[in-house]
């Protein structure tokens, strides 16, 4: 499969070309908008969990400032559970890569007359080019990390190299487009919880049979991929170093259900200090009891996103040549990241390594560690 992109992408690449006589390109000195004059605002977002996460700063400001906005926004299967029920939202459309449906859905969006179209994939998205030139005709269409395609738009804004930029600063560029000052504005923009599940995770967290004042250590067993994967005997080795380090505390297992015997069989090394997550738990229950937390460990997945969003110290592990890891680093921390030696997984990241994190992270939160 893995030989099939090059051609993949080449064909990718081919269809804007066909396309782009029937393209509308974007307008000649742009000026910011006036935000009193704009009443809808659809969002382009078909893509990841973690991706998602990193824009809610965009909506939750953009709430504040213009409150009488009606936002929406297009989303995929694969980030709709961390959107559904949210009240960011006054509607939102899926994205399901299944031509009738998707046309059907497009046909509902331009029923809604969007006045601004933001495409929040920081690259040069096909789809996305596409469904900002469907979803809402004559509309002001901006967009972040576009190359090729920038001349389909109206603006664009890009990294700033320079300043090692990270996705949610990037994201809140968008509002520029608005005349919105983004030097200053809010970058911490959690999940919305509802009551229900914030009472659910209140009665997990009363159960854990912890010492007095001892903190509460998340670890995230399930890292996404197995290239990002410790072996169990060398989580099990950290573990003891954590909680030797911080006696007292509870290691808080964060799987997935087809893995949750992997927690179950790591678990059994200790004694009611290391326990798992409620099992078939929703990425907003999991949101929940992160939030709760005193420190996050984990390799690079939404989870590391989610707990920043929050902003709870993590620990995170990452290959030696990421792609763009200024981007995607661990929000608002300058420290707290090991990176390993391989370009393609984590397996050469020592405990030693992640304790001497581990410790850097404990002493900048003020815990006192042995």
């Amino acid at each position: 499969m893995d030989k099939l992109k090059p051609v993949e992408h080449k064909i990718r690449g081919l269809v804007p070309r066909l396309f782009s006589p029937f393209f509308q390109k974007g307008r000649d000195n742009f000026q910011p908008l006036d935000g009193r004059s704009v009443k809808r605002v659809l969002f382009l977002r078909p893509d990841l969990i973690g991706d998602t996460v990193c824009s809610f700063p965009v909506f939750d400001n953009l709430r504040r400032i213009f409150p009488h906005f009606q936002q929406a926004i297009f989303c995929s299967p694969k980030n709709m559970p961390v959107i559904q029920g949210d009240p960011r939202f006054d509607r939102v459309f899926m994205y399901r890569k299944r031509i009738w449906k998707d046309i059907a859905e497009v046909a509902l969006i331009r029923g809604e007359r969007f006045d601004v179209v933001f495409d929040m994939i920081a690259d040069d998205s096909v789809t996305t080019l596409f469904l900002s030139q469907l979803c809402a005709p004559g509309a002001a269409r901006i967009g972040i990390g576009k190359k090729r395609f920038a001349p389909y738009y109206d603006a664009v804004f890009d990294y700033d190299s320079s300043t090692g930029e990270h996705i949610i600063d990037l994201n809140l560029k968008l509002l520029g487009a608005l005349g919105i000052d983004t030097g200053n504005l809010d970058a911490y923009s959690p999940p919305y919880i509802d009551s229900p599940t914030r009472t659910k995770t209140d009665r997990y967290f009363e159960s854990l049979s912890a010492a007095p004042g001892g903190l509460k250590i998340g670890y995230n067993l399930s890292a996404g991929k197995p290239t990002r994967t410790w072996p169990l005997e060398k989580a099990r080795k950290l573990l003891e170093s954590i909680l030797e380090t911080v006696p007292g505390s509870t290691v808080i297992l964060f799987t997935i259900p087809k893995e949750r015997a992997r927690g179950d069989t790591l678990a059994s090394r200790f004694n009611h200090s290391v326990v798992q997550v409620p099992p078939a738990l929703s990425i907003l229950e999991a949101s929940a009891l992160i939030s709760r937390l005193d420190l996050f460990i984990s390799a690079d997945t939404s989870l590391v996103h989610v707990a920043r969003s929050w902003k709870v110290p993590v620990v995170g592990l990452y290959p030696h040549k990421m792609r763009n890891f200024n981007l995607w680093r661990p929000y608002g921390q300058d420290y707290g990241a090991v990176m390993s030696a391989k370009d393609d997984n984590v397996f050469d990241i020592t405990v030693n390594q992640v304790m001497a994190a581990f410790r850097e992270v404990m002493a900048r939160k003020g815990a006192v560690t042995q």
